[in-house]
């Protein structure tokens, strides 16, 4: 991709900045504290990536921002980034180089562009709406599915109990039909299920800055996204399915009534 949209260009340069604090500090966790009451992790390199992604952000751009860490920046209409500084934290603070940074870009409930770059292997996934998904500055192209294997899928949940619930019924529905995984990072789940290397992702509970960059890049990839009844997201819930078309009926069938 050649030609990247000013707004995606904006967006990946943030990330990046992002990316270079988070992988400089990557191996000292010993900041890593309890937030609020969520019973999520955050650490000074999460407040670290945020400003030198905001920085960016505000530097080239006038639209809002809402972040994991800071919230929504002001109440108003328009365009937004949607900002997860670092998404994994708990893997970070543990050790376990599997986190990202993730910057979407919304207007309304609709989902614009998305920018995911993983700062230790720094793999670079991005997506505008109806122009393809890049890996790396190449276009995905989604492998065909192989019916012979049991396809595999990500399960997420949040930390409330409703959510921990929901995910021990999804596993007890599914696990005899397909393999299941959790790595403990929306975001490269979702950069994963665009590439062919998993099948589908489902969750309960997940905030927007999770996966609104993580869904264009797996729409544009060729996934679909709907809410467990496999009705498509219209802005509303946290019910999440995004999966190959091939599957998308089967689950939906198995988990619509798990709600």
């Amino acid at each position: 991709m050649n030609n990247l949209h000013p707004e995606l260009t904006i967006a990946l340069e943030a990330a990046r900045a992002g990316a270079e604090v988070i992988r400089h500090r990557f191996g000292d966790s010993s900041n890593a504290r309890v937030k609020g009451e969520a019973q999520g992790l955050v650490t000074d390199t999460d407040l670290a990536a945020e400003r030198a992604i905001f920085e960016v952000l505000k530097k080239h751009s006038s639209y809002n921002i809402l972040s994991e860490e800071s919230g929504l920046l002001r109440n108003e209409p328009g365009k937004k980034w949607v900002v997860d500084p670092l998404d994994g934290t708990s893997n970070f603070a543990r050790g376990i180089p599997l986190f990202a940074v993730s910057i979407g870009l919304m207007e309304g409930s609709e989902f614009l562009a998305g920018v995911i770059v993983d700062p230790i292997l720094r793999n670079e996934y991005y997506a505008e709406k109806g122009s393809g998904a890049f890996y790396n500055g190449e276009k995905i192209v989604l492998p065909a599915f192989q019916p012979g294997f049991t396809p595999c899928i990500f399960l997420n949940h949040s930390y409330g109990e409703t959510d921990r619930n929901h995910f021990i019924q999804l596993a007890k529905q599914l696990a005899v039909s397909y393999d299941t995984l959790k790595f403990g990072t929306t975001a490269l789940e979702l950069c994963y299920l665009a590439t062919g290397s998993a099948d589908a992702f489902i969750c309960s509970g997940d905030s927007l800055w999770d996966f609104a960059a993580g869904v264009v890049i797996a729409t544009e990839a060729g996934a679909v996204f709907s809410d467990w009844q496999g009705i498509p997201r219209d802005g509303k819930g946290d019910k999440l399915l995004i999966s190959r078309p091939e599957i998308h009926n089967d689950l939906v069938q198995k988990i619509q009534d798990l709600i």
